[in-house]
């Protein structure tokens, strides 16, 4: 076959995600690796890890030309922050991808908003600031309650909620406190510059940290929705419910996998997610789609062209048996795709978060949970000896803990089992 494919890592994959690379390496693709440092990985799977700056759109696909491969297919499984890139690599190597600024659009909320809008897609009324004072006004204009969220970051990192005139008091200070979060961990996001937009094709400017915006408040049951979409035909593969903190802060705490509801909203799902997809004009990737069931009927928060991260790919891996990295680089490889989902499983994940400002001087995980064979996952993304505080002074995750179970239930009470045994100690 002699086919080159190329995966874009996060800091930490999974272990199906391991299991899938290596399934394509069985098939006889050989598989490079890139990210802007050496990672350590439990398999040896790379023919080689290739190391450059990926936040710099021109400098990576200048770098990927001296390498002298010819790739075949160029797939992430949830870095954000390449999808732009991956997409225009597609055209220069010619492999299956979405337009360039489609993968913008995706990465952009003003720009996913403004296609919302003149798509006639369920979305909250938005205003971009970017500035402070452009916030004050945008309030004014939307109304209280309203959300702030940063451009392009994820996770909810900086954002929050106006709900009265309490909040309008701590308004500038909290705004500035996001900001400063954010400007710190800028190299989570590719903060980028007129020339990589212009490699993009997009000509009007947004700074992905630090320009906000305003958007109405949204109450009601939120999901996020993981789907394959080729040559433009959408397969769902995966329903979350999501369980978010309490406002001001967005950040989320726990997920179940499947959603469980009934034909009728299960149905509008569907025709939601497929009409998103074409108004945003993905035509060949994973998505992952955040809902908000309001009392005006769903509302698109948000699209990725990629799929969810942390616990998802596993999650929907073992509902399903499909591995979302699988099929993403099926799906560029132009391999055609058939599905036929079946619930195998129900999963619950939550994350484990700090009540508190201080060190994390304290994280044990028993045998009897680490061993459990329903207990799927144990992330552990912060070290002890660690600063960890909760929104708004930081956003820090401390892990999750990934469970399943024959039903919702059982799924939910193996959580509750296991995390009641983690001992946790904040300093």
């Amino acid at each position: 076959m002699n086919k080159n494919i190329l995966f874009f890592p996060s800091y930490s994959e999974h272990k199906q995600v391991y299991e899938s690379l290596l399934k394509l390496r069985e098939l006889g693709y050989t598989v490079y690796s890139l990210c802007d440092k050496i990672l350590e990985h439990p398999v040896d799977v790379f023919e080689k890890q290739l190391i450059c700056d990926i936040t710099k759109t021109k400098e990576t696909i200048e770098f990927l030309k001296q390498q002298n491969l010819h790739f075949d297919a160029i797939f992430t499984n949830s870095v954000e922050l390449v999808t732009p890139l991956i997409a225009l690599l597609a055209k220069i190597y010619g492999f299956v991808g979405n337009d360039p600024k489609t993968a913008f659009y995706c990465r952009s909320k003003y720009h996913m908003r403004k296609k919302f809008l003149e798509n006639n897609i369920p979305s909250p009324k938005f205003k971009l600031c970017k500035n402070y004072e452009d916030i004050e006004k945008a309030i004014q204009e939307i109304k209280v309650p309203c959300v702030l969220k940063p451009v392009g970051w994820h996770s909810s990192f900086g954002t929050f909620m106006i709900r009265d005139s309490e909040d309008l008091k701590k308004l500038e200070s909290n705004y500035k406190t996001s900001i400063e979060f954010l400007l710190k961990e800028i190299k989570e996001i590719c903060a980028y510059e007129k020339e990589d937009l212009d490699l993009i094709g997009m000509n009007d400017e947004v700074n992905m940290a630090t320009d906000y915006l305003v958007e109405e408040f949204m109450d009601g049951q939120e999901i996020s929705v993981d789907a394959m979409t080729q040559n433009g035909k959408t397969t769902i593969l995966g329903i979350a419910q999501q369980v978010r903190m309490s406002p001001p802060y967005f950040v989320q705490l726990a997920e179940k996998i499947p959603y469980v509801c009934d034909t009728e909203k299960s149905e509008k799902i569907k025709e939601l997610i497929e009409n998103t997809i074409a108004a945003m004009g993905i035509k060949n990737s994973a998505t992952h789609t955040e809902i908000i069931f309001t009392e005006e009927g769903p509302k698109i928060v948000e699209i990725a062209c990629r799929s969810g991260a942390d616990n998802i790919h596993d999650a929907i891996y073992n509902v399903t048996g499909y591995s979302t990295l699988y099929e993403n680089a099926m799906i560029a490889l132009g391999v055609e795709r058939h599905y036929e989902v079946e619930t195998k499983c129900h999963t619950a994940m939550q994350y484990i978060l700090p009540e508190k400002a201080g060190i994390l001087s304290k994280f044990e995980i028993p045998k009897e949970v680490s061993e459990n064979p329903d207990v799927l996952e144990i992330k552990i993304i912060t070290k002890e000896g660690s600063k960890v505080a909760p929104p708004p002074q930081n956003f820090d995750y401390i892990g999750y803990v990934l469970v399943k179970g024959k039903t919702p239930e059982e799924a939910e009470q193996n959580l509750q089992n296991a995390l009641n045994k983690i001992s946790i100690q904040i300093d």
